[in-house]
């Protein structure tokens, strides 16, 4: 068939309505119940087991408050499914009928999908329409700064005068959506994720030596995760290198007070503030994954040198992240909510030197999938 070049602008334009939808999808269950039923359903099927589902439901993901089950409560699982069928997610099996197919199947098994689903149709898609407003405010200044970008601008017009002045971060957590987004994080959009150490190794680098080659030489074994949510890269590092006690595992999060991770010792950094160094002197490993993109130049630079600042000889910091070329949607995700950026090969380069480090080692592997970035002191 001949490439229809309007079909496919609309194709891609039309998906925003749809995507408003999600969250409801999300909220009614409505992936694991037609992939649990896996027959052609109809809007009162899809409603009738989510309410038999109730009292077995999982704390996960919050219960619609129904106030009333009535024709209007249909009507939106009704739309909600022809939606999903304009997103592919479900498959239409004749009039006003449904079924689960392959996407279906992988929604209702894999939450941290659900939970990225949330994410990009909430924070993503709310940032994405104030977009062209911000710029216009600004006279069409670019690049964002982390507490002025298109989402702070949506609060302000919003009229809400504390989150417009919170990064996004921090509205996320004023509004209860952290859990949801560390659960995001944890698998992202992939059935399972390989074991950090493994992922390492994949890409010609490997973390066990570094540590055994640091124990023969007498130096610190210790590994510090900074932003690293629930813990989970240590977990695996600890899980695949043999000997790792707690105290050489540290994790590092802004609001860590109600966090307990047995194995692990974790610690506040409030890496953005400007009389914060790095508390941890010449740890062996300093890890941010998928950190470093959230943050624009001057505020990356700005974390390198406070990790430089702490660094031993010996010591490197190990950043997780993407190929801009590879991700061009991620990249202009990163700009809406936080002003940050997806960066090339050459770009890591830059920015290391521009840190007083060098680059030592690069790896990504084909496709959309981090990869690693080694740096030590130039």
């Amino acid at each position: 068939m001949e490439f229809n070049p309007g079909e496919s602008v609309f194709t891609t334009v039309a998906l925003v309505a749809p995507l408003g939808f999600a969250p409801v999808a999300v909220r009614f269950r409505l992936f694991g119940i037609l992939s649990e039923l896996d027959r052609p359903v109809t809007g009162q099927d899809v409603l009738d087991a989510y309410i038999k589902g109730l009292d077995g439901a999982s704390a996960d993901i919050p219960p619609v408050q129904l106030i009333v089950l009535d024709d209007w409560t249909l009507k939106v699982a009704e739309g909600t499914l022809v939606a999903m069928q304009g997103l592919s997610w479900v498959t239409l099996a004749g009039e006003d009928l449904f079924r689960a197919n392959k996407t279906t199947h992988y929604l209702a098994k894999t939450p941290s999908a659900l939970h990225g689903i949330l994410h990009f149709t909430t924070e993503v898609l709310l940032g994405s329409a104030f977009l062209m407003r911000k710029l216009e405010s600004t006279g069409f200044s670019y690049p964002f700064t982390p507490l002025s970008t298109p989402v702070q601008h949506a609060h302000h017009l919003m009229g809400d005068s504390e989150l417009e002045k919170m990064h996004t971060y921090s509205i996320m957590a004023a509004q209860g959506r952290m859990d949801s987004f560390n659960t995001f994080m944890q698998g992202r959009f992939e059935p399972a994720i390989a074991n950090f150490a493994e992922r390492l190794v994949s890409f010609g680098y490997d973390l066990n030596s570094v540590v055994e080659e640091a124990r023969a030489q007498g130096h610190p074994v210790t590994i510090v995760d900074i932003g690293g949510g629930r813990g989970d890269l240590l977990l695996d590092i600890k899980g695949s290198i043999p000997g790792l006690q707690a105290q050489d595992l540290v994790l590092q999060e802004l609001d860590p007070e109600t966090m307990n991770v047995p194995g692990l010792t974790v610690m506040k950094w409030d890496y953005a503030a400007y009389d914060s160094p790095q508390p941890i002197q010449g740890a062996l490993v300093y890890c941010l994954s998928a950190v470093l993109h959230n943050l624009p130049d001057e505020n990356a630079v700005a974390l390198l040198r406070k990790i430089r600042d702490a660094m031993a000889p010996y010591s490197r910091i190990l950043a997780h992240e993407r190929l801009k070329e590879r991700v061009p949607m991620s990249h202009a995700t990163m700009t809406v909510l936080y002003g940050g950026r997806e960066r090339s090969a050459s770009e890591w380069r830059v920015l290391a030197g521009e840190a007083g480090l060098q680059t030592t080692f690069m790896a990504w592997p084909d496709g959309r999938a981090h990869g690693v970035v080694e740096m030590r002191r130039a």
